[in-house]
Parts: C-alpha cells; sequence; structure tokens
C-alpha cells in the first residue's frame, strides 16, 4: 500500500527527494516516477527512472534509498503555477511492481527565469 506524499517543486531550482524504504532490500530493483497533469492524462509532465538512470538513484541494503532528483532545468520546463498527480513505483527483477507513493504537486512559479 503506497503513502500519500505531496509534492512542492519550485520552478528554476532542483528539486531532490530522499526516500528510506525500511527492512526492503532492493538489490536489483529499478524504479519509475511519473507526474501527469491529472489521472485521465496521457501526456507527461516529468518522468523519472532509475534503469537507464535519470533522475533516480536507487542505494540497496536492509533499509535501501530511493533517491529522486528534478534538475533545475527540468523544472524550469514545468509550466509555472501548475499542479499534478504522480506517483513512485518500484519493481523487482521477476516483474513485480509496488507503489511507494503517491499524490499531488505543486509547481511554484520562478521570478527570476531567462
Amino acid at each position: 500500500m503506497s503513502s500519500a506524499y505531496n509534492l512542492n517543486i519550485e520552478q528554476g531550482a532542483t528539486y531532490s527527494l530522499n526516500i528510506t524504504v525500511t527492512a526492503v532490500n532492493l538489490t536489483g530493483y529499478t524504479a519509475r516516477m511519473i507526474g501527469r497533469t491529472s489521472h485521465a492524462s496521457n501526456a507527461t509532465a516529468f518522468s523519472l527512472t532509475s534503469s537507464p538512470a535519470a533522475g533516480i538513484v536507487i542505494t540497496s541494503g536492509t533499509d535501501s534509498v530511493i533517491a529522486v532528483t528534478l534538475t533545475a532545468t527540468q523544472t524550469a520546463a514545468l509550466p509555472r503555477w501548475s499542479c499534478g498527480v504522480y506517483d513512485l513505483e518500484y519493481q523487482s527483477a521477476a516483474g513485480v511492481v509496488t507503489r511507494l507513493i503517491a499524490g499531488t504537486y505543486v509547481v511554484s512559479g520562478e521570478s527570476t527565469y531567462a
């Protein structure tokens, strides 16, 4: 069962989120995170993955950590003062998918953009 977690993303700034998965060794797992303007939308606002490495890094161990990063360039490309939904899932080598967190995201507009 996933946990609800809402993201506040500052446009034009690097966004980082580290999630500890307690008592789960994620060796051999992959992770993915997709943001959309709504659950009904097919278009993605952002898409991150650990394999190939594109915004998500998994550190495995007794307690594993999934580190998510949206670069300043990626957040600058998000529409000013926008919002939407996202989820973060991890997948075992056998194909079992677990949704870790899900919720909404809000992008606060940047005044100093170029």
